[in-house]
């Protein structure tokens, strides 16, 4: 009878040591699972470093752009500056006569007004208002008096918001307040130097750069209704 118990008690011995083998061994091939689990995690990682690093591309290439922008002015044409009918070479504005000033009602904006020009084609213009092209007529006169600036939101950005019949606000350096309609907006090509030409009445023309990199140009147009 001992004899039989103990080799029972073997058996069962030798079953139990067999379960807890098997049981401490993960289904399915834990170590070839854990491998393949590793080598998608690093596959993820490695995606999702590339795209980083193209998004910081993208980024560092538009930001090149901007400031290559705001640094050399308005591209505006390879046509001579002596297309852009300006007023006669020897003509100079009064210096009471210079704009200083200028009120945009729509953008509720007041912009300081400095000197522009154009060289090797293209607008030398202010970073932190708007440029007044000296070479174009004199704000309250006949003629066609040209302002610009750049598309950003310190300066002329919004100016598409501009209607026709809005009215905007030129100060001249004796304190004069020439008052403008609008009665055109609309989009060109950087190469229409047509909107520069004069006019056989007094207006303003504004216009910023616009479109896909400053592809374009967005121009505003007003007849002069008082302060003449």
């Amino acid at each position: 009878m001992a004899s039989n118990k103990g080799t029972s008690g073997r058996k069962g011995l030798k079953k139990t040591s067999k379960q807890t083998i098997l049981r401490a061994t993960p289904p399915g091939g834990g170590v070839e699972k854990s491998k393949h689990n590793s080598s998608r995690s690093t596959r993820t990682i490695k995606t999702n470093l590339s795209f980083a690093f193209a998004i910081l591309l993208i980024v560092f290439g538009a930001g090149l752009i901007f400031w290559s922008s705001v640094q050399n002015g308005f591209y505006i044409s390879k046509l001579k500056t002596n297309q852009l009918a300006p007023v006669e070479p020897d003509q100079t504005v009064e210096v009471n006569s210079k704009p200083v000033k200028i009120y945009i009602a729509r953008l509720a904006k007041t912009l300081d007004i400095s000197e522009g020009f154009i060289e090797n084609n293209r607008w030398k213009v202010s970073t932190t208002g708007v440029s007044y092209l000296t070479t174009s007529g004199e704000v309250g006169k006949v003629g066609n008096a040209v302002i610009y600036g750049h598309n950003t939101q310190g300066v002329l950005g919004g100016l598409w918001k501009v209607q026709n019949g809005d009215f905007i606000e030129v100060t001249d350096a004796s304190s004069k307040v020439y008052k403008y309609e609008i009665f055109e907006r609309k989009e060109v090509k950087p190469n229409a130097v047509e909107i520069l030409t004069q006019t056989d009445d007094a207006r303003l023309t504004i216009y910023t750069c616009s479109g896909f990199l400053d592809s374009a140009r967005f121009v505003v147009v007003g007849r002069l209704v008082s302060g003449i």
